[in-house]
């Protein structure tokens, strides 16, 4: 019998259980970040901009960090489609298996967009491969027929949360969503106002 689950999320891939090995600090300060699933490790990835590191002593850091969990606020910057990843500004440190992220002191809250609101939920963003677009899904109403929207790509201000009970990598955004008209997705954290 095949599920919904399996139709949806046909391109899902399960994290590895494995312990993500001893991995160096991240450096300090605000940083372009880019998040994604690393399909050779089974575990999400966080990597930071190579400007930084025309900046820095490149000896010093590694250029990428895996993780479990995923807490924090940051600004998306956008997204890119062909590769499946995430773009974000914001200060990052890793605890353990957890990456935690902080927005940037001097951003500014996104502003609000014309479009399809979904209200403050706690939406499930996460990339549908076969399509190259992403989704957002109500995970409140999983049940209601406007729960899953499709979406080009995500922006705005993210609160997000991911735990690592949660196998398949699903990052949550606890606030509200714009739907443009270009059906870009822009993220609204509710304690911005």
């Amino acid at each position: 019998m095949v599920t919904s689950h399996q139709i949806l999320y046909a391109d899902s891939q399960t994290q590895s259980e494995a312990h993500i090995p001893a991995q160096p600090p991240m450096p300090a300060g605000v940083h372009n970040i880019e998040i994604s699933w690393d399909r050779t490790a089974g575990w999400m990835r966080a990597m930071i901009s190579s400007d930084h590191y025309r900046r820095v002593n490149l000896a010093l850091y590694s250029r990428t960090w895996h993780f479990k969990e995923l807490l924090g606020k940051a600004q998306v910057t956008g997204t890119d489609n062909a590769r499946g990843r995430i773009y974000v500004k914001a200060m990052a440190r890793l605890e353990d298996e957890t990456l935690m992220l902080y927005r940037a002191p001097d951003a500014v809250p996104h502003p609000k967009v014309e479009g399809v609101e979904r209200l403050e939920t706690y939406n499930r963003l996460c990339y549908r491969r076969s399509h190259r677009d992403w989704r957002v899904r109500d995970e409140r109403r999983p049940e209601a027929q406007d729960a899953l929207a499709f979406v080009t790509g995500y922006v705005g201000d993210a609160s997000v949360e991911w735990n690592h009970l949660d196998p398949v990598a699903h990052i949550y955004h606890k606030g509200s969503v714009i739907i443009a008209a270009d059906g870009l997705a822009h993220l609204y954290d509710p304690s911005l106002g």
